[in-house]
């Protein structure tokens, strides 16, 4: 059985790291510069901070403003430096001897624990369909930090749990661990997801800006080859785990390879999110209405037809604002 995870942004801010664009947004604004360029970025960040709540997106929607290549090298480039200088120091902050690396573990061996009752009881009837085979578990995370490769070490192929059967305990394996947007030291990936998402149309030929802020041809100018083990893990995976991802605009690539996943095979999907808010456990109800949102918006991210939808989307469980990956904090 292969797993795979995609962790986003939600992972770091459920260990108490200050990592939201929000956060980042008030460091960058104290940050004197000389340049008119940079000014009249901070300038647009700080009167529209709505719509800046995605950096990204907002940056391609921002180079309407960008009249030159040099401009946007500027922009790009101080923006960039200073999230990734930004990261490098809320990381350094957080020691990971605080975290357990046994309850990490646990909670990527048994993501349906975080599951309601009925939802928990479907995925185990569902994985024991593979009890008689060794599991193994790919960690894709978006993020630029390096908390999670600190918490698991340098070691990959290491059996992290076993999933008990009536004939043995087969032996789950963390197999890999990659960064999709790279590292804030290292071929660090901030962008769109293609031309639609760039404002300024003089940039949709220009191959230089291409490569520096839509995701597919910066990752092809990188040559890592992340991005196509990425998409031949969603091929072949067998259970799907978001966590802590916005399913943004600037990704909708994986999302529409994950559809194409879900076209072949009704694989389990899970989703677990914040949430648009927290509800009370007296109105809990109310989180169904929450989480059917979230339903139809990742949905429509597959790009899948209504057929196909009506077919898959019993296998896809929310999960709202869950203790998981957070509890692997020490007391």
């Amino acid at each position: 059985m292969k797993i795979l995870y995609i962790i986003g942004n939600g992972f770091d801010l459920n260990l108490g790291l200050k990592t939201s664009y929000k956060d980042f947004y008030d460091y960058y604004k104290s940050i004197d510069s000389p340049k008119n360029s940079i000014n009249n970025l901070k300038n647009n960040i700080s009167n529209n901070y709505k719509n800046w709540s995605d950096l990204e997106l907002a940056l391609g929607q921002y180079t309407e403003e960008i009249k030159t290549i040099n401009e946007f090298d500027e922009v790009f480039e101080d923006i960039g430096e200073q999230l990734a200088e930004y990261l490098k120091r809320e990381e350094a902050k957080f020691e990971v001897t605080k975290v357990s690396k046994e309850k990490f573990y646990a909670n990527l061996v048994k993501p349906e624990a975080f599951l309601s009752v009925a939802e928990n009881n479907k995925i185990i009837d569902y994985k024991n369909k593979f009890n008689n085979q060794n599991w193994v578990v790919d960690i894709i995370t978006f993020n630029y930090t390096t908390i999670i490769d600190n918490i698991i070490g340098k070691q990959m192929n290491i059996k992290i749990g076993s999933h008990p059967s009536s004939n043995n305990s087969t032996s789950v394996t963390l197999r890999s661990l990659e960064h999709i947007h790279g590292y804030a030291d290292d071929r660090m990936v901030l962008g769109v997801n293609d031309i639609s998402q760039l404002k300024n149309k003089e940039f949709h030929t220009n191959i230089d800006v291409l490569e520096a802020i839509v995701k597919e041809k910066c990752n092809a100018a990188y040559g890592h080859n992340v991005d196509n083990q990425f998409k031949n893990k969603i091929k072949q995976a067998d259970l799907i785990s978001i966590f802590g991802a916005s399913i943004g605009d600037t990704d909708n690539i994986w999302w529409e390879q994950i559809g194409n996943r879900l076209k072949v095979a009704q694989i389990p999907i899970l989703i677990f999110t914040k949430g648009e808010e927290v509800i009370s456990p007296r109105i809990g109800y109310k989180n169904n209405r929450t989480k059917r949102k979230m339903l139809d918006y990742f949905l429509k991210k597959t790009k899948l037809g209504k057929e196909e939808i009506d077919k898959i989307s019993q296998n896809i469980f929310i999960a709202l604002d869950t203790p998981m990956f957070k509890e692997i904090l020490k007391s």
